[in-house]
């Protein structure tokens, strides 16, 4: 009886060893040189980034009047812009690849002031197409919902007029007619 007593304690000692060893031993668990991988909107970067999203968003909602929106977008787009330049500067300042890396962040045949430029213009770009594929309503401005016929705000028809065909309401962006299939003219 003293024997398997003896043996009990014995078990129960080595099952509380395995289970609070890996605890007490940091980084033995894991596999040697891997990190987690880092949260990209945990960076700066990503922070900046996920700022401009969100005010376009809200401006977008009509949380964000546009005295606020311009102030708000002049502010982030700066500090987005300053923290790509940084990691661009940092990118060219890290030796090349064995595998023929280049820069990505610079764009070939553009002097290096105008590749910020270059940036810029797509960036306009961009938000230029975005805007494009908005609806908006005559009164309350840029709709959130992508397939609304109506304001949510105030009601008004969302539609662009009637089809060349069938005079059925045109839905915005929509490139042919609900109603008969004719191709909408852009």
């Amino acid at each position: 009886m003293l024997y398997e007593a003896i043996a009990a304690a014995l078990v129960a000692l080595a099952v509380v060893a395995l289970i609070i060893g890996p605890l007490t031993r940091p980084g033995q668990g894991s596999v040697a040189g891997a990190e987690e991988p880092e949260d990209v909107e945990e960076t700066p970067k990503g922070m900046a980034l996920a700022a401009l999203r969100e005010i376009e968003f809200d401006r977008e909602t009509g949380k964000l009047s546009d005295e606020d929106y311009a102030s708000l977008k002049a502010k982030y787009t700066a500090e987005a812009l300053a923290i790509l330049r940084l990691e661009s500067a940092d990118h060219r300042a890290a030796p090349h690849t064995a595998g023929g890396g280049h820069d990505n962040a610079s764009v070939p045949g553009l002097p290096a002031g105008a590749q910020g430029d270059a940036v810029e213009a797509l960036i306009a770009d961009r938000v230029r197409t975005m805007q494009a594929n908005t609806i908006r309503c005559r009164t309350c401005g840029p709709r959130p919902e992508s397939d609304a016929l109506f304001c949510s705000s105030c009601g008004r028809s969302l539609t662009v007029g009637g089809c060349s065909s069938c005079g059925a309401p045109l839905i915005p962006g929509s490139q042919f007619c609900e109603g008969c299939g004719t191709a909408v003219p852009r």
